[in-house]
């Protein structure tokens, strides 16, 4: 373990013992080389680092070590003498799921690696004060954390039958600079990390030219904007954990004999939901009172007209997923979890835009790639919600919409298609017809298939502090590969990645069995069930067809493959 990650560490440890205590003297450990290193590293890493802020640097300007080296000793120097300032971020507007648009700041490169090292520096401590409640943007936390508070307790025996769907208007445009500051040296005593972290707020935005000062908000696509908002609503968080959430299981009993009632509160970012097991007009003086309390802590205004009190049975919207509880005339009543509506139809407009005519100059082998990288990532996101029935469909509408293109690309009949497309896909033992086009190797690359991916049970779990996590799998955090950890996951998941892209680049990203340059896994030799480990000389790289042929084929992935079935 390095020294970066010790000190990390010390930080969770101190914060955790001592809630009260404001850590000082952090402004020299951003100054370190080593910091801006492995900050610079983790901006690089991100396909953001592509793009430039004002100044026209990007990740291309950086891509040899000279070049990198001049760049922490010149940001190094500005650090030490003071003479780093923030720039303004360059104002970008991408499309909403609503037709809308939503505004994205991109900083300068240099301010990224800032925003980074004060990530690295701000992130342990905070996590030691944020509740279980809050899911969004935090180290080895998912969406389904908040939908697994959802399963556990919308029940015949909770009773969490009412939801209240919070709305924030603006939430990370109304940022109040003066509150998000005194909330931020409630733990960091250095003004010149404050300092710091005021520049950016304060940096203002250029668009079209014209410089727009930043009087409050956080700029949507900064790398310290996420934690900054969780700063600021944690208060939120912690209201309801003095009102509602420790009371005892007596306290609550109580409450319900009463009539009252509890709630629960989870939140993903400035998306929440309170559960509620009262009354209807509880719920509604519940939802009055987080109006109320947004207001006066944070200033930020619940939308009334968006904020809607839905009961299960009703159903309801949350996080891309649609939750209803279902009251069967045989059986027990259950919660069902399925894709929105919403999500359904941006999937098939997405990939409706991506199979249009203004489209066909393209290869079919990148088309089939591209439309196989969205429906991967549609997939993974709903792997544990019931959306059986709605891959099977969307399965079949990619495919056709596939068949069209290729139609009017070689501008040929149906027939030839099928004969020139059309292949045998092997899956394990059995086979099947697929859509696929021939790889740079010869290989062949096949159409992905929602339905290809088993539906399964998430199980809420208890979160480990991630930067006191001490139950690594051995041989993870090997001397060979970088210690460094940006906090974006787990620990286990971040190491993984970065042995499975040594196994990809020690085997020339091919197959060692039948040399194929397509669907690469990582394969362990020997299970890890059976006592195998994560070294390199357990590890070798093979397609998805090879793979498939082996024993332990199939088992689930949790720690970084990028395809459907984990290395076995």
């Amino acid at each position: 373990m390095n020294d970066l990650r010790k000190t990390q560490e010390s930080f969770a440890r101190k914060a955790q013992a001592q809630p009260n205590h404001r850590f000082g003297d952090l402004y020299h450990l951003i100054c370190q080389a080593d910091w801006i290193r492995e900050a610079l590293q983790a901006v690089l890493r991100n396909a953001g680092s592509r793009t430039a802020g004002i100044d026209g640097l990007s990740r291309k300007h950086l891509s040899d070590a000279k070049a990198q080296t001049a760049f922490i000793e010149g940001l190094r120097q500005e650090l030490h003498n003071g003479t780093y300032r923030a720039r303004p971020v360059r104002r970008h507007w991408i499309p909403k799921a609503n037709g809308k648009q939503r505004p994205l700041g991109i900083p300068t490169l240099k301010d990224r690696v800032v925003q980074m090292e004060l990530k690295m520096l701000l992130e342990p401590i905070w996590e030691s004060d944020f509740l279980d409640c809050s899911n969004g943007f935090r180290p080895g936390r998912r969406t389904m954390d908040c939908l697994a508070l959802c399963r556990s307790r919308i029940t015949t025996q909770n009773k969490y039958l009412w939801v209240i769907e919070g709305d924030i208007k603006g939430c990370f445009d109304h940022v109040q600079h003066a509150i998000l500051m005194k909330l931020v040296r409630r733990r960091v005593k250095d003004e010149r990390i404050n300092g710091l972290i005021e520049q950016m707020l304060k940096a203002g935005l250029l668009e079209g030219g014209l410089f727009q000062h930043t009087p409050e908000g956080t700029p949507q696509g900064g790398i310290l904007s996420p934690l900054l908002a969780n700063i600021y609503l944690h208060e939120f968080d912690q209201w309801w954990w003095d009102q509602y959430g420790k009371l005892s299981l007596k306290e609550k009993a109580k409450r319900r004999q009463a009539g009252v009632g509890n709630c629960l509160l989870t939140r993903y970012a400035d998306d929440f939901i309170l559960l509620c097991n009262g009354p209807r007009p509880e719920v509604e003086r519940i939802r009055d009172e987080v109006k109320q309390v947004l207001w006066d802590k944070l200033r930020l205004e619940l939308s009334m007209e968006k904020t809607r009190i839905t009961h299960v049975t009703e159903g309801f919207d949350f996080l891309g997923f649609h939750l209803e509880w279902k009251l069967p005339t045989t059986g027990n009543p259950w919660l069902r979890v399925t894709p929105s509506h919403k999500s359904i139809a941006r999937f098939k407009r997405t990939i409706k835009d991506m199979t249009r005519r203004n489209t066909l100059y393209q290869a079919p082998l990148d088309k089939v790639r591209s439309l196989n990288r969205v429906m991967q990532g549609w997939n993974r996101y709903y792997e544990y919600a019931n959306a059986t029935q709605d891959a099977s469909k969307l399965t079949f509408w990619a495919n056709r919409r596939l068949f069209v293109w290729l139609r009017k690309r070689h501008k040929r009949g149906a027939g030839w298609v099928m004969r020139t497309f059309r292949r045998r896909e092997k899956r394990g033992r059995t086979e099947r017809w697929n859509l696929g086009v021939k790889d740079e190797a010869g290989g062949m690359v096949f159409l992905y298939q929602l339905t290809d991916l088993p539906r399964r049970a998430y199980h809420q779990r208890k979160h480990p502090h991630p930067y006191l996590e001490t139950t690594n799998p051995p041989g993870l955090l090997d001397t060979a590969f970088p210690h460094f950890w940006d906090g974006h996951t787990d620990i286990e998941q971040a190491t993984w990645a970065q042995l499975r892209l040594a196994v990809l680049e020690r085997d020339n990203h091919r197959c060692v069995v039948c040399g194929s340059t397509s669907q690469l896994h990582v394969h362990h030799l020997k299970a890890r069930r059976q006592g195998g480990t994560h070294q390199l000389d357990n590890l070798q790289t093979l397609c998805a067809i090879c793979h498939a042929q082996t024993s332990t084929y199939g088992r689930p992935c949790r720690t970084g493959s990028t395809h459907s079935r984990r290395a076995g």
